[in-house]
């Protein structure tokens, strides 16, 4: 992220904070048709061509930081394996032997010299060949060459683990586009686990996103932390390529309120000003979104259960401390933060019972709540849309209202 993009973002919150009405250029966006939350088919349609083909996070680089470093991975349904290789790749296997199925590691996680299939003894290295299949005599046309494990596309990103489904699909630093500049002061390679936690939710995975994509609830949900710590109304709206987006919301500084100015906070010396004085929010399409932080923060993954049941898989990470307890600050930060969420998750069930009550039409959101818009495109994109289910599209309006990637930026 360059000097002019800081100063940029930093003059379309000020001209957020003094505007008195409407923006005069901005189009009105059309209601989101309800049935987008409760449909059976669209949901289907989300999986097939959203999430299973899309690099989607699974996770931290440094939990597989050994030769025979392994876990099993499921949270699109499919049984995978990350694992890392002797030459020190990282890969990710379907868990399924190439005889009959099986899965060829059981436990969640661990560190191997072989992977074995516990059902008939077919052997695999960690770059997933087949080694050794007993009774090998009985099986007349087969070539091991031909029979290695299924591999899934995974490659890594600043410290982070993502797979993609499909095969075919553009580099991981591609797909991220300007985010990968754009975070590049994080160094998150270099950050560390601190928790982790998972939150079940009675609701489509897209009302739960939803909630974090937007501050226009802040000052009624979060009334005692969130609310008194940003100022909702001076907040930037950054829509980027391929779904990803940006929100950037000024902090009340000099109250004693915000992370950073606790005492003893923790500090990413390599971030800039901007994420000093605005609480700076990320979305990696389609299920990533993380309050990006200089004292640390979560890494937020949105994973359906079900059209109607989600989990909210968040991971912390902070400054290595080194050696020694977590720093004390993480005792008051995590509670907080908790707080927070929970105070989201409070309306989320209800929200999906009014969906499918038969008594909501869709949803009006407003221009604050345009990247919940410029999602819903994206997620139409890549569906096509001649397989959408009747009634159900999204009119595409926010194009012209995208940032330029930085090459075009620049010519």
């Amino acid at each position: 992220m360059t000097e002019s993009i800081y100063e940029d973002v930093e003059k379309v919150i000020a001209f957020e904070a003094a505007r008195s009405g409407p923006r005069p250029d901005f189009p009105p966006l059309p209601e989101l048709p309800g049935g987008r939350y409760t449909s059976d088919e669209f949901f289907e349609l989300e999986n097939e061509h959203v999430l299973r083909k899309s690099w989607v996070c699974a996770g931290r680089e440094e939990d597989l930081r050994d030769v025979g470093d392994y876990r099993l991975w499921e949270r699109l349904g499919v049984p995978l394996l990350l694992i890392r290789g002797r030459d020190e790749k990282l890969r990710a296997f379907y868990n399924t032997c190439r005889h009959r199925g099986a899965p060829v590691v059981r436990d969640d996680a661990g560190n191997t010299k072989l992977l074995r299939c516990q059902y008939h003894s077919w052997s695999y290295g960690l770059d997933g060949a087949l080694k050794g299949v007993p009774d090998e005599r009985d099986f007349p046309c087969l070539n091991k060459a031909d029979r290695g494990l299924i591999e899934a596309r995974c490659e890594t990103w600043a410290g982070w683990v993502f797979v993609n489904l499909d095969r075919d699909a553009v580099s991981l630093e591609e797909y991220l586009g300007p985010l990968v500049d754009e975070l590049a002061c994080v160094g998150m390679e270099k950050l560390r686990t601190i928790h982790t936690q998972d939150y079940e939710m009675n609701c489509n995975w897209k009302v739960a996103m939803d909630a974090f994509l937007e501050v226009y609830h802040i000052n009624t949900i979060h009334p005692t932390n969130a609310g008194i710590m940003l100022d909702s109304k001076a907040a930037a709206m950054g829509l980027m390529e391929r779904g990803h987006s940006r929100m950037a919301v000024r902090k009340k500084m000099n109250e004693g309120l915000n992370f950073v100015e606790f005492e003893g906070a923790p500090d990413i010396a390599t971030m800039p000003d901007l994420y000093r004085f605005n609480n700076v929010a990320y979305m990696s399409f389609p299920n990533l979104i993380s309050p990006v932080e200089p004292t640390g923060f979560p890494v937020l993954l949105f994973w359906p259960k079900g059209k109607d049941k989600c989990t909210m898989q968040a991971i912390y990470v902070a400054p290595d401390w080194g050696e020694g307890d977590i720093p004390e600050f993480w005792n008051r930060f995590l509670p907080i933060f908790d707080a927070v969420l929970e105070e989201d998750m409070m309306n989320l069930g209800p929200i999906q019972k009014s969906l499918e009550s038969g008594g909501f039409t869709g949803m009006l959101v407003n221009y604050q709540e345009r990247r919940i818009y410029w999602f819903h495109e994206e997620v139409d994109r890549l569906i096509g849309k001649e397989n959408i289910p009747e009634g159900l599209a999204v009119e595409q309006l926010l194009e012209p209202y995208t940032e330029q990637p930085m090459d075009e930026a620049a010519e």
